[in-house]
């Protein structure tokens, strides 16, 4: 048996064994936000916002020392092996929002950081709504391939645990587990207990790094226990995602471990040089390899994660940093 927990791509690995053929399990929504300096918009906890136009939920909330609103749930009808991209009424949508909600701050479009989106695997029930949809998981046999989908973040627990029950009465083979057991180790914070850092930063060490304090210490200089720019991220962190967790191109260091490219203005590009100083190392990039990769992130975060305002073909983007 084959366990399928592929997401947004569970119908296309169900294709390939020929069950595609009626209606797709998923509906692919698109979910999209923005991202306005902590200064803009400068809370200190998450606000519920009913959207003045169709009083559906979205929520402001402070993150990674900036402030975020979202999201949106609208179709995705592009191909969900290009990176999704938040469109022009996704823009318009959630400045309308915050526009309302936050009269006084007078927020225009000019105040967007970035933006990004990504795509959710909700099980199709043929709403007319998309934000009507089931958020609840399906588990579906077929020829021995198990596909595990839909849900949310915070079922995964559940979600696996109902994996493995349905492998344990299926498969020929017994196997233990206790669905009861934690998943989380409790950091030992006597690690840094001595370490001359601010508390925030002390409490960012065990929160991020948890029982890996240990190693993220050993690996970090101690002028990199230091936060870059306004962000709370540290210069460790960046050699400790370099070394540590399967970076292959610039744009999952910037984009998708640290999330520079999306905290920082203009997608940390003025911080480049500081960030090259600390990862090309690491990473073993050669200069050549180094200037490619810059280009590439470079023109992949002028697509997808600035502001960009579609209008059927035309896509123009303005510079808000």
């Amino acid at each position: 048996m084959v366990v399928s927990a592929t997401g947004a791509w569970a119908d296309n690995l169900r294709a390939l064994q020929g069950r595609h053929a009626g209606r797709p399990l998923l509906r692919k929504l698109r979910g999209s936000h923005l991202v306005f300096p902590w200064d803009r918009i400068p809370l200190t906890r998450a606000v519920s916002i009913l959207h003045p136009r169709n009083r559906r939920p979205v929520f402001t909330f402070p993150w990674e020392g900036v402030t975020i609103i979202g999201t949106t749930d609208v179709d995705h009808a592009h191909d969900i092996d290009e990176e999704p991209a938040i469109s022009g009424d996704e823009i318009e949508y959630l400045l309308k929002a915050v526009q309302h909600t936050f009269p006084g701050q007078q927020l225009t479009i000019e105040d967007v950081r970035s933006t990004f989106s990504g795509i959710r695997a909700v099980i199709n029930t043929g709403k007319k709504d998309p934000s009507k949809e089931s958020r609840e998981h399906a588990v579906v046999y077929e020829d021995g391939l198990l596909t595990i989908t839909g849900g949310k973040l915070t079922t995964f627990r559940l979600m696996a645990v109902t994996t493995l029950k349905f492998l344990k009465q299926k498969c020929a083979f017994r196997f233990d587990f206790d669905p009861d057991q934690p998943i989380l180790d409790t950091p030992d914070p006597s690690s840094i207990i001595d370490l001359d850092v601010e508390g925030a930063i002390r409490l960012r060490l065990l929160g991020r790094f948890g029982s890996e304090i240990g190693s993220f210490l050993d690996s970090a200089k101690i002028e990199e226990l230091s936060t870059i720019n306004s962000t709370p991220v540290l210069l460790g962190e960046l050699r400790w995602a370099a070394r540590n967790e399967g970076v292959v191109h610039l744009d999952d260091l910037l984009l998708r471990r640290v999330r520079l490219g999306l905290t920082l203005p203009d997608g940390a590009l003025p911080w480049i040089g500081e960030i090259r100083r600390i990862v090309q190392p690491e990473l073993g990039w050669d200069d050549s390899r180094w200037e490619a990769e810059l280009s590439a992130y470079e023109k992949r975060y002028r697509s997808n994660y600035s502001i960009r305002i579609s209008q059927d073909s035309e896509t123009r983007t303005l510079h808000s940093s």
